[in-house]
């Protein structure tokens, strides 16, 4: 009896004595159809590390910089040209997903961006935001997914700019049965994923579990459920050539 009671005040010890791992994700994606997917492929990374994480959808500067700081522990993915300045993290080696840029729209003929052109982006999307910059486009940035294929709709612009992969998974509640996409013709985006300096021991480990994970397609099968999304709620992504260049 007594055996039993020490037992239970051990674990009782250990689970109050474990530490909490926070990862933080995008803001924009905590509307995401597959935010539930998204948290279910790094439970599974960390689980066999035996560490449990809980996860946070803060803004995205505000978030990086928790990461950053060490309040937070790991960042889900991000493209390693626009981490520069967060010198406390670590890449883990191998790519979680490489995106592409690409336009959406609601009329063929309006699948093409130019500098006269108001477009729409998602906030807290580095990627988008950096294109922008390096081309002088003239972006307005909304809050989330939703908001943003809504946005078009509504006529406040005829261009959302947005990865081809992560942003459609969101088109189920915009209200759309059909839109058209048109990648941008240049090089695929990786992202990786992020984790603090005091985790640096756990880099060989994460990318050992991450290169498994690729090899059985179960990464492969996480993108296309996201990329199927849209169909499982009878609606039609019409992918469109680049015979018509964008206009930069």
């Amino acid at each position: 009896m007594y055996r039993l009671i020490a037992l239970m005040l051990l674990w009782v010890c250990n689970q109050s004595l474990a530490k909490e791992f926070n990862i933080n994700i995008s803001e924009g994606l905590s509307f995401h159809l597959a935010k539930e997917q998204i948290e279910d492929i790094f439970t599974r990374i960390y689980g066999p590390l035996d560490i449990q994480p809980s996860f946070h959808y803060l803004p995205t500067q505000r978030g990086l910089q928790w990461v950053d700081s060490g309040r937070f522990d790991a960042e889900a993915g991000r493209a390693a040209k626009e981490m520069s300045e967060y010198t406390q993290l670590i890449a883990i080696p191998t790519p979680l997903a490489t995106v592409r840029l690409a336009v959406f729209c609601l009329k063929p003929e309006l699948c093409h961006i130019n500098n006269d052109s108001d477009i729409i982006t998602i906030e807290g999307s580095l990627i988008t935001a950096s294109f922008c910059r390096r081309t002088k486009l003239t972006c307005h940035g909304v809050k989330n997914n939703v908001s943003a294929f809504q946005a078009l709709t509504r006529h406040h612009s005829d261009q959302l700019l947005a990865t081809d992969h992560f942003s459609i998974g969101s088109l189920c509640n915009s209200g759309l049965n059909k839109i058209y996409m048109r990648i941008l013709p240049a090089k695929g985006i990786v992202i990786r994923h992020y984790i603090h300096k005091k985790h640096q021991a756990l880099v060989p480990k994460l990318d050992s579990i991450i290169q498994g994970m690729m090899k059985s397609g179960e990464f492969a099968a996480f993108i296309d459920r996201i990329n199927n999304g849209f169909a499982d709620c009878d609606g039609e992504i019409i992918k469109l050539t680049n015979h018509v260049p964008a206009s930069l």
